[in-house]
């Protein structure tokens, strides 16, 4: 199991300060539900609460997915990252939605230059952003909806800008104490 399922859970104590605990797990992804896995998630919960003293405030399910090999007659995506922007190079697009005045932003790291009009601005008639923007605001297969961190459907693209965002290097370092 390289890239397991991770039950995790947050623990609230007596004197107010949050841990966590995390849970690899292994299933049958053929005919595992995520129903079922909810399911699962609640029953761990409830023997975990059984044998600690803090109060579980809630958690998550983290299904690792590998990239996507080229099925259902779509290309596959790339393999190695071409020349072009690093990571650190992000266009921002901030959507809107009915409930608040919130955007919710949605961040795309090494865009391509291809997708930016003379003036270094996001060209929003480009074909595949404009198509990026349409499936953010019409849901993918009618079945799954982008949505703001509050749970509304984004119904609007607000703005469009390039920013540079620090992307820190994550090594470990070792180190030796004498």
């Amino acid at each position: 199991m390289a890239d397991p399922t991770i039950f995790n859970y947050s623990i609230l104590d007596d004197e107010g300060l949050h841990n966590n605990t995390d849970l690899f797990v292994a299933y049958d992804g053929a005919t595992e539900t995520e129903a079922a896995l909810e399911a699962a998630w609640v029953a761990v919960g409830s023997a975990l609460d059984k044998i600690i003293d803090g109060a579980i405030t809630g958690g998550s399910i983290t299904i690792p997915l590998q990239p996507y090999p080229g099925v259902l007659g779509v290309g596959a995506w790339k393999a190695t990252p071409v020349n072009g922007n690093n990571v650190n190079q992000v266009m921002n697009l901030n959507f809107n939605n009915d409930f608040n005045s919130y955007a919710t932003s949605i961040l795309l790291p090494s865009y391509k230059e291809s997708i930016l009009t003379p003036t270094r601005v996001p060209d929003l008639a480009d074909t595949d952003l404009a198509a990026f923007i349409a499936l953010i605001l019409g849901g993918v297969a009618g079945e799954v909806f982008p949505n703001s961190r509050d749970l509304h459907d984004l119904n609007a693209l607000r703005d469009a800008f390039l920013t540079v965002r620090k992307v820190r290097n994550q090594k470990r370092k070792t180190i030796v104490t004498p």
